[in-house]
């Protein structure tokens, strides 16, 4: 299916409180990131990799092809790490980093930036830099350039990168956790044969707040003797509240020889890996010795290092939405109650192949940059399209996405429609109603009211319509806040009906679920620019998704099912007609009212798989409508013409308005090989 860009980044024009030239300096490093090429660029590099107790020099190379008077430039490193040269303000600790700032003016001839590092502890470390405008702090007029390297106790050991996802657990002064030995004292009333571990896991964003690690992995891991395999001993996840955990496991006889906690970005909901998508993040506490039975060994508070602090970010971010979903399941979806579908990222320091969700069956997954976690909604907003292409059980409309592309200008139907899905997930989510694209550059998705024409577009004046990702964005939080009860019916809605367009899915899918389509849900669109006062269309077909096990149809030779070789194009259940190889014929029927006025298009998704020579037509699916005495044969489809996934097909039936017919779906097979004709979502629409 190939990938599904992240449209949050771009924005083609800017406030005029933000003047936007036709930048060309910085495009985004991965073609698949629909961030603006940049008009600012900084790259950050070390003369040499410190050693404990030394120092290096770094050299930040600011590019510029549009005058920033008043920038600032902040410089952010570990604690462990501290700048010694003059010229930045007195660093503020933010997390477990500390930031340094530098006011300064940047030209079209660039700037160049040294200070003097020293290294104070070993480990990995991540130096950054970004700019930032001050007068007009937008994403195309920032910058932002990071380095790893590892400090080690000498030149020798020091390395010139940070690789690996697991790091030591710190307390939240940033200094490591000891290994140190077990309380003995037992617990009040505790089985004697049993050992439990407490504590909570803590992450700091961007700003410097500590938060709870929701929903964390978390295991209890030990060696009964120092020469003993190491042994999982009970797992769970961390508190949904409090990040809390307290895992307790039997355990009889001799104290054991070490028990430590660790905690990972992998659970059965969602993950946050590397960029292989192989490796979760891994915090491991320092053991515990001598462990005796029947006691309860407190960890206390937890928090990852500061190099892999964005990847805890991500992941807790996605509690955010796991909170929204309906399916009355621990799943993202009804249909799952086990095995859950996850929700996937990939996030490393320092990458810069991200901003964007690729839809490859073997991906599925959202891709990070660096600083993305920073801004926090960029996280949601890529999560948003995997929650979508997992609603509709994998299938993603065809693309008509430009890039870039942007919130605030009109694109395409079926683009505005999966990015304002996203972006209203971000700002549902979140509770703001914005969409961040970095820490200082935002734009609100709930403002109402037409484009001002006088003046340029901008993202205080969007465009109007549907086919705006941000109007799209704006109208269905506000339906979700203010006719819907939040969005939980929505998305159990998406679950069974697969929608292409916004107008789809409120014209035509939303009222199948029950969802208000009625004046006052007309009204919320409206005040968002989104018009449909006026429009009535008219569904003919029962159950066209099939999903009440074929209820209103009638067939032959079992087509109808939830068949595990081939998914549905939306839902569960879908008809597969043919696939024997013998001679065989299967039909698919129902009878319809085809309105007296108005425009009457049938629509369906077909997949068509064969295994026929290409050259012959011995199989073959047609559709046929049979009116009275009168059957007419609408349209063949052959072994020919296979697709490897479901396409959208529309067929005009207007020619039968006022009457009552028969839709029937036949195949037809020859004695050779197979040929498999899927359908789903039929639909009969007048308007």
């Amino acid at each position: 299916m190939g990938l599904v860009p992240q449209a949050g980044h771009a924005a083609q024009a800017l406030d005029p409180q933000a003047p936007q030239s036709a930048c060309t300096l910085a495009p985004p490093a991965s073609k698949y990131d629909e961030s603006p090429t940049r008009c600012v660029s900084a790259t950050v590099a070390l003369d040499r990799v410190p050693a404990v107790g030394e120092t290096a020099t770094a050299t930040v190379i600011l590019r510029s092809e549009v005058d920033i008077p008043r920038a600032e430039l902040a410089i952010r490193l570990p604690q462990g790490l501290r700048i010694t040269s003059p010229g930045f303000s007195t660093p503020r600790t933010r997390g477990l980093d500390t930031v340094a700032t530098s006011a300064l003016s940047l030209g079209k001839s660039g700037r160049t930036v040294t200070f003097t590092v020293a290294a104070d502890v070993t480990g990995p470390a991540q130096i950054q830099a970004d700019l930032t405008d001050l007068a007009a702090p937008a994403e195309e007029r920032s910058a932002h350039a990071t380095e790893e390297i590892t400090v080690g106790t000498t030149a020798a050991s020091s390395k010139d990168a940070a690789v690996g996802t697991r790091s030591a657990g710190r307390y939240t002064n940033g200094s490591l956790v000891p290994q140190r030995k077990a309380a003995q004292t037992p617990r009040t009333a505790a089985a004697p044969d049993e050992i439990c571990a407490t504590g909570t896991l803590n992450y700091a964003t961007y700003d410097g707040v500590w938060h709870p690690g929701r929903r964390f992995a978390v295991s209890a891991v030990g060696q009964a003797t120092p020469d003993s395999t190491t042994t999982t001993l009970a797992t769970g996840v961390t508190s949904a509240a409090d990040g809390s955990y307290a895992l307790c496991f039997k355990h009889s006889g001799p104290p054991l020889a070490r028990l430590w906690v660790q905690f990972s970005t992998r659970t059965n909901w969602w993950e946050v890996t590397d960029m292989t998508g192989d490796n979760p993040y891994v915090v491991a506490v320092a053991p515990l010795t001598d462990v005796p039975a029947g006691t309860t060994q407190a960890f206390g508070t937890t928090t990852p290092d500061a190099l892999h602090m964005r990847a805890f970010d991500a992941f807790d971010v996605i509690n955010n939405i796991y909170a929204m979903r309906g399916s009355g399941t621990q799943c993202w979806t009804a249909a799952e109650t086990t095995n859950c579908s996850k929700l996937k990222a990939r996030w490393a320091p320092g990458n810069t192949n991200g901003g964007y969700y690729n839809t490859d069956p073997a991906i599925r997954a959202a891709f990070l940059t660096d600083a993305m976690p920073d801004a926090r909604h960029p996280v949601v907003h890529e999560a948003g399209h995997n929650l979508q292409h997992l609603l509709y059980n994998w299938y993603w409309p065809a693309g008509d996405c430009p890039s870039p592309h942007s919130l605030h200008r009109a694109t395409g139907a079926m683009c505005a429609w999966t990015e304002g899905f996203a972006n209203a997930v971000a700002g549902y989510a979140m509770g703001d109603g914005r969409y961040y694209y970095n820490v200082t550059d935002w734009m609100d998705l709930m403002q109402t009211g037409f484009q001002d024409t006088t003046q340029a577009p901008a993202r205080s004046n969007p465009d109007n319509g549907d086919a705006v990702e941000g109007r799209i964005a704006g109208a269905m939080i506000a339906l979700w806040r203010d006719v819907d009860g939040g969005p939980q019916k929505t998305l159990v809605n998406m679950d069974n009906y697969a929608s292409d367009t916004f107008d789809e899915w409120f014209n035509v899918d939303r009222a199948k679920s029950g969802l208000s389509v009625g004046r006052k849900a007309r009204d919320v669109l409206y005040e968002h620019t989104i018009d449909y006062r006026d429009v009535k269309r008219r569904e003919s077909v029962v159950n066209g998704g099939l999903e009440d096990q074929g209820a209103g149809w009638s067939w032959t030779g079992g087509v109808v099912g939830t068949f595990g070789y081939y998914p549905a194009h939306s839902g569960r259940y879908y008809a597969w007609m043919g696939g024997n190889g013998v001679p065989n014929e299967d039909t698919l029927s129902q009878t319809v009212a085809v309105p007296a006025k108005g425009t009457s298009l049938l629509g369906f998704y077909l997949r068509i798989n064969s295994a026929e020579p290409t050259a012959a037509k011995p199989d073959s699916l047609a559709l046929q409508v049979i009116d009275g005495n009168q059957s007419a044969t609408v349209y063949t489809w052959y072994n020919t013409d296979k697709v490897p996934s479901y396409a959208h097909r529309v067929i005009d039936l207007s020619r039968f308005a006022g009457h009552t017919v028969t839709l029937r779906f036949v195949s037809d097979e020859d004695q050779g090989e197979q040929t498999d004709f899927l359908l789903d979502d039929i639909s009969l629409k007048t308007s």
